[in-house]
């Protein structure tokens, strides 16, 4: 039985690969004639294959023509010469061949090689011997003649043209003038990524404006019915990460569209007229499949302002940029057509491109506030497992100043640290330490402090928090550490609001100064020397008195005035010529006051320091026990805080409320 099922196996074997064969010269078969049926330059590529293999084995010989008889060599014909048995000799002139019938009925031929053989003196020989001689020049054959002269010639032409023609016409955008065309990516309907609004939170109002683009392009003839139209063009405006490019998308979504997108950068190119070109492929294949949303992100690359820049003429950049003009002006309202463009730089966008009908509408992508943010992470924590003790408000709370893509990227890095700590679900404090690891990086473990260095850090964050709740801030602390993350030795205070504060009045901004020049302060109380730990704070304290001073008019001796130009301006070079309007007295007045208000600062924040320091020494101990507080046990350390009045600083008057209309102003 053994060997009978060893012969089974054997021939099942021998016929499953033969099958796999037979199915593998199917596949290809199949696949060559789908390429042949697809591509009608491949029918030319072949039937020129095959003419110029013809030719070639023709003109090398490698098809021999056919003649009768066998075959003999040259020294035998010399021999049938020698031997009077050849009755009739015929030399075919084209195949290079002689033809021996002899005299009994056999017949022979011999091939005359190219070189080295005298054919001449052979067939005197073959005639001297009474053989009948006869030369046939064999006239040139028709097929050939036809192939070589005439069909072979256009073949090549007709190849090599639509060989180029496919090259430069590619629309995958990889032949050799795509340079030209529009190379962005595409989204048929019903492809953009399937979003839609409902996918989109933390921006209310910039949601409500766009809902009107995608009633347009859904259905424009209740707006014609009333004769209006919708906007051309569209400009999102807002900080990076605040979810431009998803609305974008997602009006697409909502709206069934075709969404083409570019960067702006991807229009301009070194050689000069390439922008334009792309420019116009564009609007071409958008005007082709309408309704469709042509949305060019970075639109200040290409769209900045003319002959802003220093020694700049009409170079690429400004040409692609009048070609963007020209086409946004060549279609109506009634195109289904709808420019997006996002940008964080509108003020560097040239006039021309914010005027009505091209871009005349803009929407502001602002970062969102605390109830944005907790909208954005509700949205973003649906597919993940969380904790029960997660309190996401709390965590909105934690992330002032926080972007749509900021939001996410903490979501994520917590999910990343719960696969690391090897747990099944988010939970609050994996949350919190995202926050951490996004604002100031991972935390440093093997970075180890001395004593001394660890103390002077708990001082500096024990001052910055007992300050802040002492002059009657209107954020909190919210949490204190003093582990090394990125560059910095200690994590500064996180401030807690409900409200994230919009407007803030001279107050205000004096009593953060105190809050930031506190650690400073309380490095000197502590030791009587600073450290290198106050470089940051300092910083960041003259930076807000100078402004303070110079954009805010926030200073009795220089008067409500703003001096100098906002940054960016000397890039553009549009007020060159204005840099030097501040005199030298104004300038040093401007010294003088932000170091009033600094100096100022710092030594309220030694006064409010001193009269709250045992709060102080007492957060720090607990610093160098815990090295992270946070919740009720950092509240439980600031409640002994004595709230302090602060000399210098300007209380604003009490708001009476609403006045109705008519009545007079207050006095």
């Amino acid at each position: 039985m053994a060997p009978a099922k060893q012969q089974k196996s054997v021939i099942e074997e021998r016929q499953s690969k033969g099958y796999q064969l037979r199915k593998g010269l199917g596949e290809f078969a199949g696949g060559v004639l789908r390429f042949l049926l697809k591509d009608p330059l491949a029918w030319f590529l072949l039937v020129t294959a095959v003419v110029l293999l013809v030719i070639f084995f023709n003109l090398l010989g490698a098809i021999q023509p056919s003649s009768p008889g066998k075959q003999v060599t040259l020294s035998e014909v010399s021999t049938l010469a020698k031997e009077k048995s050849a009755e009739t000799v015929t030399l075919l002139d084209q195949d290079a061949r002689i033809v021996i019938v002899e005299t009994d009925g056999e017949v022979v031929w011999a091939a005359i090689p190219s070189q080295g053989a005298n054919v001449g003196s052979l067939l005197e020989g073959l005639q001297r011997s009474g053989a009948t001689v006869t030369v046939d020049q064999q006239a040139s054959k028709p097929t050939q003649t036809l192939l070589v002269q005439f069909l072979l010639p256009i073949l090549l032409l007709v190849t090599l043209f639509m060989f180029f023609m496919r090259l430069s016409n590619d629309e995958d955008g990889g032949g050799i003038a795509s340079f030209s065309k529009f190379v962005g990516g595409r989204k048929k309907k019903g492809a953009a990524g399937g979003l839609t609004f409902a996918d989109v939170a933390g921006n209310p109002d910039a949601i409500t404006e766009l809902k009107e683009i995608r009633d347009f392009l859904a259905d424009p003839s209740q707006y014609r019915n009333l004769g209006a139209s919708a906007p051309k063009g569209v400009l999102l405006v807002g900080p990076p990460g605040t979810g431009k490019t998803l609305l974008a998308r997602a009006v697409a979504g909502e709206a069934d569209a075709n969404f083409f997108s570019m960067s702006g950068s991807e229009f301009v190119e070194s050689l000069v007229g390439v922008g334009a070109a792309r420019v116009r492929d564009l609007f071409r294949q958008a005007r082709k499949v309408a309704p469709s949303i042509i949305f060019i992100d970075e639109l200040d690359a290409a769209g900045r302002r003319r002959g802003a820049g220093i020694g700049q003429g009409n170079d690429e950049r400004e040409q692609t940029l009048n070609q963007i003009l020209v086409e946004m002006d060549g279609f109506g309202g009634d195109a289904g057509i709808v420019v997006m463009g996002a940008t964080n730089r509108p003020d560097i966008l040239d006039p021309a491109l914010l005027r009505p009908g091209r871009f005349d509408r803009q929407v502001t992508v602002d970062v969102p506030d605390v109830h944005g943010r907790l909208e954005i992470l509700n949205l973003y924590v649906k597919s993940k497992p969380l904790h029960s003790d997660v309190d996401l408000r709390e965590i909105a709370k934690l992330c002032p100043g926080f972007s749509g893509a900021e939001l996410a990227n903490v979501i994520n890095e917590a999910a990343l640290l719960t696969v690391r700590e090897g747990f099944e679900s988010i939970d609050q404090a994996t949350l919190e330490e995202a926050i951490d690891r996004v604002v100031a990086g991972p935390a440093k473990k093997t970075h180890v402090l001395t004593a001394d260095e660890r103390w002077v850090i708990a001082i500096h964050e024990s001052s910055h928090a007992v300050a802040t709740r002492s002059v009657g801030q209107k954020v909190s602390a919210q949490k204190l550490s003093i582990v090394a993350r990125g560059r910095n030795l200690g994590t500064a205070a996180q401030m807690l609001t409900d409200r994230d504060q919009v407007i803030r009045q001279e107050p205000d901004l004096q009593r953060e100064l105190i809050s930031v020049l506190a650690g400073a302060a309380g490095e000197q109380i502590e030791f009587g020397v600073y450290s290198t730990a106050v470089h940051d704070d300092l910083h960041a304290a003259t930076q807000l008195a100078r402004s303070m001073v110079t954009s805010f008019g926030m200073s009795e001796q220089l008067g409500p005035v703003t001096v100098g130009e906002a940054q960016g301006e000397i890039f553009l070079g549009a007020s060159l010529q204005e840099l030097g309007s501040v005199g030298p007295s104004t300038l040093d007045l401007i010294d003088r006051e932000v170091e009033r208000l600094v100096v100022g600062a710092a030594t309220n924040a030694r006064e409010v320091l001193e009269r709250n320091w045992a709060a102080v020494l007492q957060t720090a101990e607990a610093l160098l026990e815990q090295e992270t507080l946070s919740g009720m046990a950092l509240e439980a350390l600031l409640s002994s805080v004595v709230l302090t009045p602060v000399a210098g600083v300007t209380e604003a008057k009490p708001n009476s409320g609403p006045r109705p209309s008519g009545a007079p102003p207050h006095e």
